[in-house]
């Protein structure tokens, strides 16, 4: 009976200390779970910034983006192209080519999705190339020239794009190949199977909000299938502040600040940690002038005929022709005033010097007409004067008596003499 007892009491001590010490637990999980921030128990919402109940980690810091609506505009082409399911191939050239030096070709075909160049109304649903980390290369044909290859490796991404820019997540909407240029360089890419990330949205200049966050990932594993099945996170920092997100959903954002805006994307395991670096650290700008034109899909509810030439059901309109500049004397009518026409003033003739006419030589003293007659008049005998007139026969009507005979006159002086001389006359 002794021992009986003394086992019993050893097994109440047993069990009062197992008590005592899941209680302390117990106690400990609870002064956890109430001090500790919502956001150390979880790690992201699915799909969205977190919330207010549910803050980014301390570490991160706190965002300022808040999630909006799409745009009227956009929400109409999406449900317009909502049963597309594109599908995307490179012709050429073929995956692990090895290229020559200088520009090169690049062939493309595309099933199920419409290539529109919509003119005034900008870009409908279109192709985008993505070469390495350059600017991605919206295209509206299957054909293009692209740059030169520096030496080594190199990736090839092509996506269909909506007229927004956003990237297509259905399978087949997408393509990836390597190039080589002199020799491979397997190290300076991912390895392939590997996931990839590749920024899509937002980066060059923008002109008004909001903005599209749109990223594509590449050979990444499906997740939230079913619960706690996360392999990987997306980090998204826009001016430092952060936020995670575990969906491939595009986000339309406001709080951008005018200027520069910096966006980094990091690609995080389940854990946290970076997941194939340094790839998938991605550093972009976007500029935000709200005086700038912003495109037709930010600009309020697209008509009917804006949407039927988005997506290619329609021609794009023309673009307006530049006006004629009028032409001067046209410019001068419009503005009410006519300057006077400039005539041109004949040149003055060169002033001619006078030239003398030359006297007539005197008649002889044997002519008619007698040394007192006029040799510049026609003699008597040609132009008879008529009767009564002061010249008749050629004898002045003062030399003339009333009888009619001619009065001698006293003789010429020595003045006179000298006069007829000076005439060119001949002295009797």
């Amino acid at each position: 009976m002794g021992d009986r007892g003394e086992g019993r009491g050893a097994a109440g001590r047993s069990v009062r200390r197992y008590v005592c010490r899941a209680g302390l637990l117990a106690a400990a999980l609870l002064l956890v779970f109430t001090l500790a921030p919502p956001a150390a128990l979880a790690f992201s919402l699915p799909g969205r910034r977190p919330s207010a109940a549910a803050p980014a980690t301390p570490a991160m810091g706190r965002s300022s983006q808040q999630e909006v609506a799409p745009p009227l505009a956009v929400q109409q082409l999406q449900e317009a192209l909502e049963t597309r399911r594109p599908r995307v191939e490179i012709v050429s050239p073929a995956d692990g080519a090895l290229l020559p030096a200088g520009p090169w070709t690049l062939k493309l075909r595309v099933e199920d999705w419409p290539l529109v160049d919509a003119g005034p109304l900008g870009l409908g649903p279109h192709l985008v190339v993505q070469l390495d980390g350059d600017d991605p290369l919206p295209l509206t044909a299957t054909s293009t020239t692209m740059r030169p290859l520096e030496p080594g490796s190199h990736r090839l991404t092509v996506y269909a794009a909506r007229p927004w820019g956003e990237a297509v997540k259905d399978p087949g909407a997408q393509r990836q190949i390597r190039l080589h240029r002199v020799a491979a360089n397997t190290l300076g890419q991912p390895a392939p199977g590997s996931p990839q990330l590749i920024a899509v949205s937002p980066r060059g200049t923008a002109a008004g909000t909001p903005l599209l966050l749109d990223w594509l990932l590449l050979e990444a594993p499906l997740q939230n299938l079913r619960s706690g099945d996360a392999s990987w996170r997306l980090r998204v920092s826009i001016n430092g502040d952060s936020f995670l997100v575990d969906r491939q959903t595009p986000l339309w954002l406001e709080g951008w600040r005018t200027g520069s805006n910096a966006v980094q994307l990091d690609l995080l395991d389940g854990l946290g940690e970076p997941l194939n670096p340094p790839f998938n650290s991605l550093v972009g700008e976007v500029i935000l002038e709200p005086g700038a034109e912003p495109p037709r899909w930010q600009k309020g509810r697209l008509t009917a005929s804006e949407l039927a030439i988005l997506l290619g059901e329609a021609p794009p309109p023309a673009a307006p022709e530049p006006e004629a500049e009028p032409e001067p004397e046209q410019a001068a009518e419009s503005e009410g005033t006519l300057e006077p026409e400039a005539t041109a003033m004949p040149e003055p003739a060169p002033p001619q010097e006078p030239q003398p006419e030359p006297l007539p030589p005197l008649a002889m003293a044997g002519e008619a007409g007698g040394p007192d007659s006029d040799p510049g008049l026609p003699g008597q005998a040609e132009v008879p004067a008529p009767q009564g007139s002061p010249m008749a026969d050629g004898i002045p009507a003062a030399d003339r008596a009333a009888d009619g005979s001619v009065e001698t006159g006293p003789e010429d002086s020595p003045d006179s003499q000298d006069l007829a001389a000076l005439d060119g006359g001949v002295t009797p």
